[in-house]
């Protein structure tokens, strides 16, 4: 079985190659084949596998683009990570087959926001973390797939021809954190970035999971948080509103980890879910500790208190690593 793209590097009948094999990743990837020593930067050839027991029609059509996807990522950007390649390549797939279902992969990701929003030791939530490529395209992308194929086409890298293993820099996110910088505004940066996915994915479907769901406090209560948060991940607390007296008011008190850059915003829904105001809990970029006092909460349903480790004080995330440090938060809340 032959199809004409991605570009074939260098195959003997000038196409590029997929075969039907068994039990295949996702019902379809690619496998690099060899890099190009002719090349000035990093490049691969590469061969499709699709799962022979695919059914044909969108699940067909969907392995396809997944191993096309990623035949064209190994041909522009070979030394990217396989969780970052797995979402981005999920989210050119879904642009080019819309009908295809990944419930489950999204559910896996939803259900888990304290996880980075890649993370290589899991490929069917690293495919659910396409939505936050989804995200960034919609929001910063001149058309449908321009902002992750920018990516492959700005993250270049040199391996030396002795090298055991690909380039490390640059990565997708060393481009986004240069390209997006001042993106939501004058002195914004990727942080920013990392901190609107986290409101944005409370109102997808499925809604991102909750830490803790908490009842008015009529007296202060501390809650720490259930799993710690990775760099790139979110926790999320809703406090109810119902049973507080007219008037009344929230304190909010927040403390986490050493060496973790936390934000926190508060959201103000109504009945409905919808957001009526957000409210920014300010801290100091490598302090531990904030606090703040909600006020104008009669109309108010509920409050979303979304806490975002937007990454370590001591190095910029870098996916590519496989392993970093999660941390903790406490949380005293109490009505007024």
């Amino acid at each position: 079985m032959v199809i004409a793209a991605p570009a074939p590097d260098g195959s003997l009948d000038g196409r590029w190659h997929v075969y039907l094999v068994d039990r295949v990743e996702g019902g379809g990837r690619a496998l690099p084949d060899a890099s190009d020593p002719r090349a000035r930067f990093d490049r691969a050839s590469s061969f499709g596998l699709v799962d022979r027991a695919t059914p044909s029609g969108c699940e067909l059509d969907t392995a396809l683009l997944r191993a096309m996807a990623r035949g064209s990522l190994w041909r522009a950007a070979p030394a990217t990570d396989d969780g970052t390649a797995r979402a981005e390549t999920e989210a050119i797939a879904r642009l080019a087959a819309p009908c295809a279902a990944s419930g489950d992969d999204v559910s896996a990701f939803q259900s888990q926001p304290e996880r980075a929003v890649v993370d290589p030791s899991s490929p069917a939530y690293d495919r659910g973390g396409s939505l936050f490529f989804d995200w960034l395209d919609a929001t910063f992308g001149t058309r449908p797939g321009a902002l992750v194929v920018g990516l492959w086409a700005l993250a270049p890298t040199r391996t030396p021809p002795d090298a055991v293993r690909w380039a490390g820099a640059p990565t997708g996110f060393d481009v986004l954190r240069v390209s997006l910088r001042g993106a939501l505004g004058p002195g914004s940066t990727l942080d920013d970035v990392f901190v609107r996915f986290a409101v944005a994915r409370a109102s997808m479907h499925p809604a991102a999971g909750l830490a803790w769901r908490v009842p008015w406090p009529v007296q202060a209560r501390r809650f720490a948080s259930p799993e710690p948060v990775a760099p790139t991940g979110a926790s999320y607390v809703v406090v109810d509103h119902a049973g507080a007296p007219p008037g009344a008011k929230l304190r909010v008190e927040l403390q986490w980890e050493d060496y973790a850059r936390m934000r926190w915003v508060v959201l103000k829904l109504d009945g409905a879910g919808r957001s009526l105001a957000e409210l920014p809990v300010r801290s100091l970029d490598r302090g531990t500790r904030t606090s703040t006092t909600i006020e104008s909460l009669d109309d108010v349903d509920r409050l979303l208190l979304v806490g975002v480790n937007v990454g370590s004080t001591e190095h910029a995330f870098d996916p590519a690593q496989g392993e970093w440090e999660p941390h903790g938060w406490l949380l005293t809340v109490q009505g007024e």
